[in-house]
């Protein structure tokens, strides 16, 4: 995942002598905005992500892109995908055939839909696991939302699948709401409309994630040529991609934990946000670019899979392929779920407990100075983001 980003009044894609050329929009007037120049078969990014009310992309500049695999996307005031350019996917009626099929077959396209809210729901667990070892999150908590995964065999319809993700979300979120801290604002994902008309930070932040992984998911489907309107768990509608929608399932943990994180370690301010005048809140430029490196950071972490090792943007292309070959015959089994992404937290309610419990004596033996523990103990007393170097935290859990 590389893409690059570019907002403002002004934004500029060009092609002179075979070059891509590139400028990026004025925030400022006393600032010149960056501009690229880029040679035919040497660009460093993947896709191109245009937020901007203003501008310019030329025919040439989007022939450039397509010819060279590299889809456009234009986000809304939001922050979500309002259109994209994606390059051309390949001739191969067979898939879209298999797949409409397969959508029309109701007991093969129930088995897809559970396979997708199956993972799905054990990445929430997975998530509010990783959670619980630094926030106490009920037990009960925790077996509602096993028992409905352990229900899922039962089901027999797509609306009682979808009836299922709705309580599962509902409980889920409510987590999120103890969770945040009161200064953020957070009351809900849930909305019954106006969903991503964001008024609080964290929706913003969770807006722009799920934009990119969309973007993600929307470029991996085309690649295979699936029909990204034909959706198993969510239903087809005019304007919608629902196979986009079912392919995110899996992998929205990913935006989930990068935003988590980036709360917790306090990584956006007040200032990083402005209001519009139709209350929606939304994320400075700036303030974009920096929370996408984080992204990149965690869709560009490894994980083993089939005894090697994958960024996790390359997982979301192998399943797109993997579920292409499973409607075609080919695969006799379908798993969205694998591999596991492990999640670990360093900081924990142990290690803070066992910083404050500990003396200036002990700290000593244990390698950890004087001001840095009265630095720990402060942190570990006042919830804010704790670092600790790893080995320093193995000394303390010992």
């Amino acid at each position: 995942m590389k893409p690059i980003y570019l907002s403002g009044f002004g934004v500029s894609l060009n092609v002179d002598k075979a070059r891509l050329l590139i400028r990026d929009g004025c925030h400022e007037a006393d600032i010149e905005p960056d501009q690229y120049t880029i040679q035919p078969r040497n660009a460093d990014f993947d896709s191109v992500i245009v937020d901007s009310q203003s501008g310019m992309i030329s025919l040439t500049a989007i022939k450039w892109l397509m010819r060279h695999g590299i889809p456009l996307f234009v986000l809304d005031y939001d922050g979500t995908i309002l259109s994209s350019v994606l390059p051309r996917e390949p001739i191969v009626g067979n898939i879209k055939r298999a797949q409409l099929e397969a959508y029309l077959d109701s007991s093969k396209r129930l088995h897809i839909a559970k396979k997708i809210l199956e993972t799905k729901i054990q990445r929430t667990l997975d998530i509010i696991h990783w959670l619980s070892s630094l926030y106490e999150i009920p037990n009960q908590i925790v077996d509602s939302i096993e028992s409905e995964s352990d229900n899922l065999s039962k089901i027999q319809s797509i609306n009682r699948l979808l009836a299922t993700e709705a309580r599962v979300a509902e409980t889920y979120w409510k987590i999120w709401y103890k969770m945040i801290p009161e200064k953020y604002g957070f009351g809900s994902r849930i909305r019954s409309k106006h969903q991503n008309n964001a008024s609080d930070r964290v929706n913003v932040l969770l807006n722009y994630g799920y934009s990119f992984l969309e973007s993600q998911c929307r470029k991996a489907l085309n690649s295979v040529g699936l029909e990204v309107t034909v959706g198993f768990l969510h239903e087809v509608r005019q304007t919608k991609y629902p196979l986009v929608y079912d392919f995110q399932e899996p992998f929205r943990w990913i935006v989930d934990t990068t935003a988590i994180s980036c709360l917790e370690q306090e990584k956006f301010n007040q200032k990083d946000f402005f209001r519009m005048d139709n209350y929606v809140l939304r994320l400075r430029p700036e303030a974009v670019k920096r929370f996408l490196e984080y992204l990149r950071a965690s869709f560009n972490s490894t994980v083993i899979h089939e005894g090697r090792n994958y960024q996790w943007d390359t997982i979301i292309q192998l399943k797109a392929q993997e579920f292409a070959n499973y409607i075609l015959g080919r695969n006799k089994t379908l798993d969205f779920a694998d591999p596991d992404p492990h999640l670990t937290k360093e900081d924990s309610r142990e290690l803070r407990e066992r910083i404050q419990k500990l003396s200036t004596s002990e700290a000593r033996k244990l390698g950890i100075k004087k001001n840095t523990l009265w630095y720990l103990k402060r942190r570990a007393r006042e919830k804010k983001p704790l670092r600790t170097y790893h080995k320093v935290t193995e000394r303390l859990l010992a």
